[in-house]
């Protein structure tokens, strides 16, 4: 947004305009006349100036409240995701630990979780990795020259979809690998040429998957071309069998388990088990606990997100007696600075109906002297080992009903409590009423909605009624303490219709009109003293000529004067 500075506009005559006509010095009148004329736009400009500071200001507050608001969200969730919430709160991290002190429990089992997990310990043993099988060919004596066999070679793993590689007399060995790798994406074997000595080379071929072995004969195939080869025998068997294919075989809480893979996420739900190395009774302890770290660091960052915001509301708050308010203070008194400080604050002092952790300082949170939020790192800590639920409840939403047929789907609002909602179904149906003790008004209906009606204590409760039979279901809505404050101030940062924009937008508009006003007052002294200098010229011109008369008139008839 720009400005006219009237300071610089001010150099109009100087710029513009030089007299010298006359002893009179018009120039600085007309400068003099100009000036006059931009004191009115100096004013101006001084409050433009007023207001773009107000606009930085609003603007760092809207940036401090959106950050304390994604701190905040960060520790919550909406109702209407309550299935697949994605909070710290539902994240789960994992523990290994060795029966062995000589072995290190990472260097058997690698572990990753999802929020899907149960908590819980788990005892395993692995017994035997999954290998991949690894066959080779009779030894040739070049990899280069034609091997001068030909047909068909039947290519497959385990019991896949076999590919056919077509080999002919010219080919030698690399050129006969070369051939099996462009398949090798259908068939899973590779193969390679292994040179043993100078005049020594073998046929190699891999299997891609662990567990499962290299087919020669899927369907019944000719397996000539593998006899030839020397990769099997006329019975059918390996030649050169140089790794077996062999599956993992492992123990959960001593039942066994075999899967051809090292990769293992199908016997503990939400958790993937890699399986590094074979340790035959030796007991690895794999505990899958709730995420108390991040749940930690994500209240940390909320606590900053909070100092961060109460120092801006110090800094404008800074008064010194005998002068007024700090020169940074420039929402000093501002209604909308205290009205969002006291949201924040009353939400901050929301408590819960645990009885165990029902606020901030419970958990080791408190205000300083400053009303800053100081964090007992090993309170905190305490509280989020021994009962991280319940800490769970201080800050994310928590929704319950006693039927699966009703879902909260959203808790816009401050309702925190339980009540039961009467369903009235159709005949056809659909819902015909909801009601709280009789009271049909509190709600509206909408299809499968049933909301809380404007201006009612369930106001910004919405609920979602899957059912097919009228029924009475017990609701109970426990805000939270981040999920209040995350609406709270959502109200003042909402970018469509929050308190902060519609000042922003305000202030810009006011901003507008008054360098509008500045433009057209500059316009104006800027053609008034245009005007001046057209009549101070001819004014100028006809006493300059006046004067030449006069010395004219003086040299003709003499100086009176003598």
């Amino acid at each position: 947004m720009s400005t006219v500075n009237s300071a610089t506009s001010s150099s109009y005559v100087s710029s513009s305009y030089t007299s010298g006509l006359t002893d009179i010095d018009t120039a600085a009148l007309v400068q003099d006349a100009y000036d006059a004329k931009m004191e009115q736009a100096d004013v101006i400009d001084a409050k433009i100036d007023d207001i773009d500071l107000q606009i930085a200001a609003y603007e760092e507050l809207q940036d401090l409240l959106g950050a304390l608001e994604d701190a905040a969200e960060a520790l919550t969730a909406d109702a209407e995701l309550a299935s697949t919430r994605d909070d710290v709160w539902v994240e789960k991290t994992a523990y290994l630990s060795s029966s062995d002190g000589s072995v290190t429990a990472s260097d058997v089992v690698g572990v990753l979780v999802d929020d899907a997990a149960t908590t819980g310990t788990y005892e395993l043993e692995v017994t035997q990795i999954a290998t991949a099988h690894k066959i080779a060919g009779d030894v040739a004596t070049s990899a280069t020259e034609a091997a001068g066999i030909s047909g068909d070679l039947s290519l497959a793993l385990g019991d896949s979809d076999s590919v056919e590689i077509t080999v002919n007399t010219n080919m030698s060995l690399n050129d006969i690998a070369d051939e099996i790798n462009k398949q090798k994406s259908a068939s899973g074997v590779s193969a390679s040429v292994l040179q043993i000595s100078d005049s020594q080379f073998m046929l190699v071929l891999s299997a891609a998957d662990t567990g499962e072995e290299i087919n020669f004969s899927t369907g019944g195939a000719d397996t000539s071309l593998a006899q030839s080869l020397g990769l099997i025998g006329t019975d059918g068997s390996y030649s050169n069998e140089l790794i077996a294919a062999q599956p993992a075989i492992f123990l959960v809480d001593g039942v066994e388990v075999t899967r051809n893979s090292n990769t293992v996420d199908d016997v503990i739900s939400g958790v993937t088990l890699y399986l590094y190395d074979a340790e035959e009774g030796t007991t690895i302890t794999l505990e899958v606990d709730d995420d108390a770290s991040s749940a930690y660091d994500a209240i940390e960052a909320f606590v900053d997100a909070y100092n961060d915001f109460r120092s801006f509301v110090l800094t404008n708050q800074a008064y010194t007696v005998g002068t007024g308010a700090d020169e940074d203070a420039v929402l000093f008194g501002d209604n909308l600075l205290s009205s969002v400080s006291r949201d924040v604050y009353d939400a901050l002092g929301f408590r819960s109906d645990s009885s165990l952790y029902q606020s901030l300082s419970s958990i080791g949170i408190s205000y300083d002297d400053s009303n800053y939020l100081v964090i007992d790192s090993e309170e905190l800590e305490n509280a989020l080992v021994s009962d991280f639920d319940t800490v769970s409840a201080l800050f994310s939403l928590q929704t319950d009903t006693s039927s699966d047929d009703l879902l909260v789907y959203d808790a816009d609002g401050t309702y925190s409590g339980s009540f039961t909602v009467n369903i009235t179904m159709n005949d056809d149906g659909s819902i015909a009423s909801a009601d709280v003790d009789g009271d049909d008004s509190l709600f509206t209906v909408s299809g499968n909605k049933i909301t809380g009606a404007e201006g009612s204590v369930y106001e910004g409760v919405t609920l979602y009624f899957g059912g097919s039979e009228s029924k009475s279901v017990d609701v109970t809505v426990t805000p939270g303490l981040a999920y209040g404050l995350k609406n709270s101030i959502d109200t003042y940062t909402n970018t469509s219709d929050g308190f902060l924009s519609d000042r922003i937008d305000r202030l810009g508009k006011q901003t507008d009109d008054l360098e509008d006003e500045v433009s057209d007052i500059t316009q104006d002294a800027e053609d008034y003293a245009a005007k001046l200098i057209d009549r101070y010229s001819v004014l100028e011109t006809k006493m300059y000529q006046l004067e030449l008369l006069r010395d004219q008139l003086e040299a003709l008839w003499g100086n009176d004067d003598d």
